[in-house]
This record gives structure tokens, sequence and C-alpha cells, in this order.
């Protein structure tokens, strides 16, 4: 079920449910259940190309544009486990799209080869303790002593934290420079000072590794500086509305296989000597179901649209965020609903997509923040 909006990407669809279907779809159970997925999924991306949509050919990606990268997102969240498909998304889509923006050649050189043949896995560093969404509060700082800057500070909700051979830190550079006071910094986690504090133990998203990150003096050399010091909060502003953008589509993809299995279940069971899709209540649950995604999907679209054209588009996605997330958790509830006693047992999907779609109106942004950016970017 899609529209027609990425008529041009059929072929490109179909391998990769082709790919899902023999490398992906099989395995998510286990590795549910194992708490882990190997980190082999990332080679066997990156072996059909999956990993560099964003990327310069340069090294080795396909430099795609957003809309590629949406029909992934929208394919690609169909599977029934989001912890994987946001940790592979994290790695592909976001922390290797930034480093091939901003990075210097010589960074780039050094990493973005590996990361888009699946052999170097990136994680993106935003959030702390303390701050949330809030970056104006990190605490995170870097100083710059004997020719190298010196990293000190936590991160937390760290998405491939634990698995990373490359993190992207948002560290505090100035602290009397406002929003020019942060700077980006790519950190080889075999540098003396990188921990992982602990991994988090979550209610889904389950097979994913989200870590708490130290930095104690962790040395990191000029070259890996993103762009320019005191460019840190630019990056981090782009990077995160891409990174909803990319959680929104990959919600809608979610949404779409609980609407799926509700819908499959309500033309099986038999209740009272019919089908109980026929009984008026649930025919009209469904039809709210089909009704949230095709409004979801105009939504998503019409931000994906301002961002292929380079226009701007933090109200649209942020609206988009918002509603498509909080209808997807919606959809999933009612997918239980629809299961009855089943759908609360782990023996029917409903109940995994309930407990990783929680996720999506909390994480890049909750609901409320999403709100809040809108009505401040508004205008008419």
């Amino acid at each position: 079920m899609y529209s027609n909006y990425y008529k041009d990407h059929e072929l490109f669809i179909e391998s990769v449910h082709r790919f899902l279907g023999s490398e992906v779809h099989p395995h998510v159970d286990a590795w549910e259940h194992a708490g882990y997925y190997p980190d082999e999924i990332y080679r066997k991306l990156g072996a059909h190309g999956f990993l560099g949509l964003l990327i310069d050919e340069e090294y080795g990606g396909t430099a795609g544009d957003y809309s590629l990268a949406g029909a992934w997102c929208e394919a690609f969240g169909e599977v029934r486990a989001h912890g994987l498909v946001v940790g592979v998304n994290m790695h592909s889509l976001v922390v290797s799209y930034t480093l091939n923006k901003f990075g210097t050649a010589q960074a780039k050189a050094r990493w973005l080869p590996g990361a888009v043949r699946g052999e170097e896995i990136g994680a993106y560093a935003f959030t702390e303790p303390g701050a949330g969404s809030d970056l104006a509060s990190l605490r995170t700082k870097a100083e710059f002593k004997n020719g190298k800057w010196v990293l000190n500070g936590s991160k937390i909700f760290i998405t491939n934290g634990a698995r990373a051979n490359f993190v992207l830190v948002l560290a505090r550079t100035d602290a009397s420079a406002g929003y020019k006071g942060f700077t980006t910094f790519l950190v080889d986690t075999k540098s003396k000072g990188f921990k992982v504090a602990r991994t988090l133990d979550k209610l889904g998203w389950r097979s994913s590794d989200t870590a708490e990150l130290l930095f104690e003096n962790v040395e990191v050399e000029e070259h890996n500086v993103l762009g320019v010091v005191g460019d840190g909060w630019i990056q981090a502003s782009n990077s995160l509305n891409w990174e909803r953008m990319m959680l929104t589509l990959t919600a809608l993809g979610g949404a779409r296989a609980a609407f799926r299995a509700g819908l499959r279940y309500s033309r099986e069971r038999p209740a009272f000597g019919k089908k109980i899709g026929d009984f008026g209540y649930q025919s009209e649950q469904i039809q709210q179901m089909y009704s949230r995604i095709v409004f979801g999907e105009a939504l998503c679209h019409r931000a994906l649209d301002l961002l292929i054209a380079d226009k701007p588009a933090r109200v649209e996605v942020s609206v988009a965020k918002r509603l498509v997330c909080d209808d997807a958790l919606k959809i999933a509830d009612w997918a239980i609903q629809i299961h009855g006693g089943y759908g609360y047992t782990t023996e029917f999907p409903a109940e995994r997509w309930w407990r990783d779609l929680r996720l999506m109106p909390i994480g890049g942004g909750t609901s409320e923040v999403m709100a809040s950016l809108a009505q401040k970017e508004l205008r008419f």
C-alpha cells in the first residue's frame, strides 16, 4: 500500500523488499529475543548498496536524494524491529550523511568508504542526561590544548552507542558565544578516555543498543572537527530536522504494517457467525486507521518535497512528526484491540508494533517539542 509518490523508485522498493524478505524478516524475532542484532547485517546492507543512498560516489555511495531516502525509510520501516531499522538509518542516513556534508577530506576518506560498506558503524551524540531536547543546555565541552581538542562530558540515549566505531559529538566550545559556541567533533571510539558507561534496557526497540557515553579527556585532532569551530549548532539543527523526517517516514511504514496486521486478523477471525471485521465498530476502526495513514502520507510527502527542493521545512517536518508519530501509535493500539486477548500476547505482531512505535513521539524531539517548534516558526 503506497501512494504514487515513489513511482520513480518502484524497482528500488521491490529490491528492498526482496532483501528484507531473505535477510531480515526471518531473523527479527530471534534478534528481538536476544536483545541484539549482529553487525553482519550492516555488511549485508552495504553489499547491496543500501548504506550509501545519500553519500557521494567517490566514497562508494550512490549520491541519491531525499526522495530515494524517503522510499527506503518507508519500505524499511515495515520491518517489525524498529530498533534495527533506526539503528541502520541513524548510521547511514544521518551520521554518515552529516559527515559527508561537513567533514574534512581527511575524515571522509578515513571513515565514509567503510561506513558505506557497513564495516564502520557511526552514532550521533546530541542528548545529555540533564538536557534532553534542549540543546542549549548541553554541558559536554571541548577545549583546545596543545594543538588538539579535549572533550569532557557525557551523552545518553545514543543509538548505536555501544557498537559504534565513530561518534559525532556536539560539544560546547565557547560558553560566551551563544549558538555559535557549539562544535561537532568526530570521535574514534578507540580513543583513550572514551567509555560506554552502560546500555539501556527499554520497553521497545529491544534489538538496538542504546547507550550512555562518557568522554574523559578525549583528544580529537583538528581534522576531525566538522565544518568550522562554532558551526555545530547549525549542523545539529539541520541534522535533527532530517533525522525527524527519517523517524516520521519510518513510523509511517510501521503504521502501514500494523494496519495490515489488524486488517488481516479482522478478515480471518470469526465471532458470532461472521468475521469480526464485518461488525460496525470494527469496520469504523479499520476505516479510521486507513484514513490516518493516507493523511500521514500527505503530510510526510509535503515536507519531503520541501526538503528535496532545499526549501525551509522546519514547520512541515515538525507538524508531520507530531501528527504522524502520534497516529502511528494509535494505529498500533487499535491493532491490539482488534486482536483482542491475542493482541496482548507476543504470538501476534500487534504488541511489538505498539512497543516500537511508542518511542516515535519521543525520539528526535517529543510531540510537545514539535508543537512548540511549529508554533514559533509559523508565518502567515
